[in-house]
């Protein structure tokens, strides 16, 4: 209840491109979101145009005191030269295999079907 009276949330699709941003404020705008998403994005992946997307924002003072970032992948893609200046966290789906190389700046967090269905 308290985690939507100042959220700011974008949830960002990106393949080997930005795809789909979309802001969210509110618990009705993120139902509303979750009802009609479509998954976009899937073939080659490039993760350097969603940190540059979101340098972009933080640019343009979109956030203020940026947390950090999720990133639901299965980690095969091309990583920034350098890390950014906020937290990123890299979320798998365990899907009993190994996980491939992501540099030292990426947190790593490995969730169940059922825990990513709680997200």
């Amino acid at each position: 209840e308290n985690f939507f009276t100042k959220v700011n949330v974008h949830i960002i699709q990106c393949g080997a491109k930005v795809e789909e941003d979309v802001k969210i404020t509110s618990e009705e705008e993120c139902d509303a979101y979750m009802r009609r998403m479509v998954l976009r994005g899937f073939g080659g992946t490039d993760f350097r145009p969603v940190f540059e997307h979101v340098n972009g924002l933080i640019r343009q003072h979109e956030f203020q005191n940026l947390k950090g970032i999720l990133y639901f992948t299965d980690g095969y893609g091309t990583f920034p030269a350098m890390p950014p200046e906020y937290e990123t966290a890299f979320v798998f789906l365990d899907q009993g295999r190994d996980l491939p190389d992501i540099p030292p700046w990426v947190i790593r967090m490995i969730l169940t079907e059922e825990e990513i269905r709680l997200f």
